[in-house]
Formats: structure tokens, sequence, C-alpha cells
């Protein structure tokens, strides 16, 4: 069967399910048909109930298959080479909490894949935003593969005094820095987190076959890079991964496990997508 038929067929059982299932819903909140109650119907147990605890179980029930079969095909990655696949971590940070960017960049540098880029990209470039460097250097810095470099500009708008044969050489020197060190930050000028996973992307250009980003208040799972990638080698159709994001018990806080399902849609905090 064609593979364009074969998608069809599952986009139109799907919404037909979808509706019967809402219909189903409808019709048992209206009717208000009870199995059980008691006298004085403080509580009860009716049609409406159980449908909505069958749709939970259903759902329940193929989260488990879908866990299962990803424990079974193995946590290790089978390329012929580590070194035929390349991948660059992209962090986003704005003022971001010092012991949430801390634990990042750890979290980072712990990430089992060989030869993994790490390109921090801190939205703004005033003394306030120093201690984001700082920080960089305090974690990833200190050695030959460690790069920064402080731009008044970005892809988009010139900073103040900016000329264009300078904002052309600050371009440059943005992908030098990305592209020669395996850790590497740019603070730039403000331009939201857009304007930062464009520095990021172009930056890196064709120079990596895959690219994961995430935010600066997450803590990666040291497996979570190798587990996404596995993912988009085994299905060539699928272009992008989203991770199992959960909460540390901190505010604002977001841990990165490494279980992820090829079904699940693209995370806020973290995922891994192919480069184009």
């Amino acid at each position: 069967m064609p593979v364009q038929l074969t998608t069809a067929l599952r986009v139109v059982g799907t919404s037909l399910f979808a509706l019967a299932v809402l219909g189903g819903i409808l019709a048992a909140y209206v009717t208000g048909y009870q199995f059980i109650h008691t006298e004085k119907h403080y509580l009860s147990f009716g049609l409406y109930g159980a449908i909505l605890g069958l749709h939970l179980l259903i759902q329940s029930l193929f989260a488990f298959l879908e866990h299962r079969r990803m424990r079974r095909a193995g946590r290790t990655l089978k390329l012929p080479s580590p070194l035929q696949r390349s991948v660059a971590l992209c962090i986003a940070a704005y003022q971001e909490d010092p012991d949430y960017l801390r634990k990042c960049l750890r979290s980072a540098q712990r990430i089992a894949f060989p030869d993994l880029k790490v390109v921090l990209v801190v939205d703004g470039n005033r003394q306030e935003d120093a201690y984001m460097l700082d920080i960089f250097h305090e974690v990833l810095g200190g050695t030959e593969q460690a790069g920064f470099f402080v731009w008044r500009s970005n892809f988009h708008e010139a900073g103040e005094g900016e000329t264009e044969a300078s904002l052309q050489e600050g371009m440059d020197r943005v992908r030098d820095v990305v592209r020669a060190s395996t850790f590497s930050c740019i603070m730039q000028k403000w331009g939201g987190k857009r304007e930062v996973m464009y520095t990021a992307f172009k930056a890196l250009g064709d120079s990596v076959d895959y690219i994961q980003v995430c935010d600066s208040d997450t803590v990666l799972d040291p497996a979570c890079t190798i587990e996404m990638l596995r993912v988009l080698e085994e299905d060539p159709q699928v272009g992008g991964v989203g991770g199992d994001v959960q909460s540390a018990g901190e505010e604002g806080m977001a841990v990165e496990d490494d279980q992820v399902s090829a079904a699940e849609a693209w995370s806020s905090h973290q995922h891994i997508s192919r480069e184009q």
C-alpha cells in the first residue's frame, strides 16, 4: 500500500475515533446516566466517568507499551562510527538564575556523547549580563577547547557605533568561535529567544549533523543526546525528537530525562533535530 494512502487512512481513522470519543463523552454528560450512586447522590459513578476512565486507561496502556519498546531497543546507539555523527548542544540564556545556569552547564558537561559541541548564547551584552559569561568560564572555560565573544550586535540588529564592516567582522568572529571551540559562549545584543537560537543555528551552519537545544534552566540526563539521536537514526522520516521534561522540585527548574518517544512533540525545554 502506498505510503501516502496509508498516512491518509491513519489521519481519517484517528479523526473518526476522536469524534466518536467526543460524541460519547457529550452524550454521557447530557444524559447523566449513573451506574452507582449514594442515596442522596453525594457520590456517584456514571457513564461519563466510565468513558473518561477508559480513555485514561487506554492512554496509560499505550504509554507503557511505547516505553517498553524503547527499553527493549536498548540504550546503545549502534552506528558504524560515533565520529560519523556530530551534534551541537545550543543553550539559550537570558538573565538566568546563577545556580540554575551552573547546573545546566555541568549537566551538559556530563553528557555521554563523543565530541559534543556546547554553544551558550546569552541574550544580552550589558554589564549586568556578564555574570553568565563568568559562570561559563567557571564551569566550561579554562581550556583550549573553550572560546567566547562579546558581540555589540546580533545578526539582525547592529549595536551602537557598529559600522557595516565591523558588523560583518563580528558575524565572522561568531562563526569562527562557535566552529573552532568545543565549548563556546556568545554574548550578543538583546533580541529575544528567537534571535538567540538564530545566532546558534547560523554560526553552526552545516558543520554538524544534528542540533540539540535547551533552555538554561534545564538539567540534562547524561544519556539524553544519544537516546534522541537513536530515534532519529532509526527512522529517517522523523525530523525532530522531544525529551521527557520533568520538574526537579525547584520552581522554574526542569530536568531532561533520557526516555524519549518518536511520537512526542517538540519540547519547550529540550529537543534535537536534523541539520538541513
